[in-house]
């Protein structure tokens, strides 16, 4: 650690919490008193490991005043301001000025003044609030920061007048994704970004496998067949569920084979009536999106592989959370992914290119047939996590990155 504790405020991606709490099913108060894990509370945990003070600040379309909780897992204080979402009629230009207007600026500083907040560090820089966070730090005399978990389209022709000066305010970039680092320098070529590669932490002790056969007879599942998980949010496009099924229906008729995809989302009715499509009797959808850790790593302890064909990500938590329990990993190419699996199978994983079910398949049917290469894989990968993604590894850092800033 540098010796030099900040208190960092956190800004979540949001116009307010609820965009990403309702397709979840989940409300304010699970936020708060359930959730955990994700490049938000994982970069909490880092941090406080590191000696600094996080917290997180978000707007809310159910409070009435400035609220302040603290998170139940990490003890982050979690501050709650007022705030609404822009209408999405007319152009990308007149929306992209409506959020910006939307913005709860006032209550924002208020936070930051009354936290005595040293560094401002947002998710996503190519989105609206970016802007007004980077003017208001520059307002504040304070460092701002932000990290890359996904987010790289310009919104408008108005975001990407307003985004050059924002980017040119900030004082550093962390984006772990090489896709992502690569397209920033060819739309700012004439802006000098300060990035640093820097990943998406979890917590390595507590994600650790328990014994597989315990963790089989618990969930009622056969011994000897191959269990393949995938677990997040339930988002068709982003995530490549189509392309999943599509390379699952290659093992649907094994009976010594099962997929089991954990989660919920925005899409889960239509996601809903491709599985009820598919109709794989070898096919097991838990919907609903869990904030029990302890059933989410239970079913990986008991499964032989994870598999993850995503078509857009920043830097995914879930195949690390497999990773570190010992799965071998089976993913698309899509950006951050191979940042990820930066040494293939030696990090613990086979790399697949994104669109192509049928290469899929064949590296789930290579795991399914070759129980020495999932254990050399599996213990490949949670060495991997140990040395780059848990949460000592990012908060030594996260403080050095902080460190350097001198201005």
């Amino acid at each position: 650690m540098s010796g030099t504790s900040k208190v960092v405020a956190l800004f979540p991606w949001g116009d307010v919490v609820e965009e990403f709490l309702d397709p979840i099913g989940l409300c304010l108060e699970d936020f708060v008193e359930r959730m955990t894990g994700g490049w938000l509370f994982g970069y909490a945990a880092a941090l406080k490991l590191a000696g600094h003070r996080p917290l997180i600040v978000c707007a809310s379309e159910r409070v009435d005043f400035v609220r302040q909780y603290h998170h139940a897992a990490t003890g982050t204080p979690i501050w709650v301001v007022p705030g609404k979402r822009a209408h999405k009629d007319g152009s990308d230009a007149t929306y992209s000025f409506r959020r910006w207007w939307a913005t709860p600026l006032a209550a924002f500083r208020e936070v930051l003044t009354n936290a005595a907040c040293d560094v401002v560090l947002a998710q996503e820089y190519e989105y609206t609030r970016f802007d007004l966070l980077a003017w208001l730090a520059w307002r504040m005399h304070l460092p701002f920061y932000a990290t890359f978990q996904g987010g790289d389209r310009t919104l408008s022709w108005l975001e990407g007048i307003a985004r050059k000066a924002s980017l040119q305010a900030c004082r550093g970039l962390i984006v772990a994704s090489a896709a992502e680092r690569e397209r920033l320098s060819r739309a700012y070529p004439g802006i000098r970004l300060n990035i640093a590669d820097i990943p998406n932490p979890i917590d390595a002790e507590e994600w650790q496998a328990t014994d597989r056969r315990q963790a089989r007879v618990a969930l009622g599942l056969p011994i000897d067949t191959f269990i393949a998980v995938n677990h997040g949010r339930i988002d068709i496009r982003r995530k490549g569920l189509d392309v999943l099924l599509q390379a699952w229906s290659a093992l649907a008729d094994d009976q010594q084979a099962k997929l089991v995809i954990i989660g919920s989302g925005q899409d889960r009715d239509a996601f809903a009536e491709l599985v009820r499509k598919s109709d794989f009797p070898n096919l097991l959808w838990l919907s609903g999106y869990t904030t029990d850790r302890t059933m989410v790593r239970r079913w990986l302890s008991a499964a032989d592989a994870y598999v993850t064909t995503s078509r857009i990500e920043g830097m995914p938590v879930a195949p690390i959370e497999a990773m570190a329990c010992g799965l071998p990993v089976i993913a698309s190419d899509a950006q951050g992914l191979p940042d990820i699996l930066a040494e293939g199978e030696g990090s613990g994983g086979l790399l697949i290119p994104q669109e192509a079910p049928e290469k899929i398949a064949d590296g789930l049917k290579r795991l399914r047939d070759d129980a020495d290469l999932r254990h050399r894989l599996g213990i490949a990968a949670r060495s991997r996590v140990e040395r780059n993604f848990s949460l000592q590894a990012v908060g030594t850092a996260l403080d050095a990155l902080l460190s350097s800033d001198r201005g």
